[in-house]
């Protein structure tokens, strides 16, 4: 069995279905990742809100090193997090790693401007699924607003990705998505693997602090 050393980035991908007030749950979460970017280690988060479930949120934590997040999990302030947080939420936890980064412009905070992409290759496909999504990382750009991507593939389950495209605005998000090329590369990544793509709010998207 394959250990990995604490020395690599990791990404913590957090699915959280809030029970009750989403505000309430906004303003919670938000004083955990302002502890959370003062930790050792740590390096950026992003947190998306569904628009068709505005109950359900996901939560990308990077981290430059595992050591960083296994130190901060059992801290004593983390740990208070977790239950304060605990009676608000379902949460689906995984990790992975980044596959393919792509950086180009920041996303309007409020903005319905993110799609995310669950997949699970289908088979000894997993390149060709990854070659395909930078595909459309590259269509996305000349249609022009594409700010980046993030392909994260799962360490506990290596045959997942989860992975994060935003624009510059809401508008250059819709022109994309009604795009027909892209509903056709989308389409030869289904061949590929089981796709699953939803829309997103912008909700943060913080560095650390130094």
């Amino acid at each position: 069995m394959h250990i990995r050393s604490k020395d690599t980035p990791l990404t913590v991908v957090n699915r959280f279905e809030v029970k009750g007030d989403t505000a309430w749950f906004e303003h919670e979460f938000r004083d955990h990742s302002q502890y959370l970017r003062r930790r050792e280690g740590f390096d950026f988060l992003v947190t998306v809100q569904l628009v068709e479930r505005p109950d359900v949120y996901v939560h990308l934590g990077h981290w430059r090193t595992m050591r960083g997040f296994l130190d901060t999990v059992h801290d004593d302030t983390f740990q208070t997090h977790v239950k304060n947080l605990g009676p608000l939420v379902n949460t689906e936890v995984d990790q992975a790693v980044s596959v393919g980064r792509v950086l180009k412009e920041n996303a309007v905070v409020g903005a319905e401007n993110v799609i995310l992409t669950q997949a699970r290759s289908l088979g000894a496909t997993s390149s060709s699924f990854e070659r395909l999504f930078a595909e459309t990382n590259e269509h996305f750009d000349r249609l022009g607003g594409f700010g980046g991507s993030d392909l994260l593939r799962s360490t506990l389950r290596p045959d997942t990705y989860t992975a994060i495209q935003w624009w510059r605005d809401t508008a250059d998000c819709e022109r994309a998505l009604a795009d027909s090329g892209h509903r056709a590369l989308t389409e030869q990544m289904r061949r590929t693997a089981d796709v699953e793509v939803v829309r997103g709010r912008h909700v943060a998207y913080e560095r650390v602090v130094a």
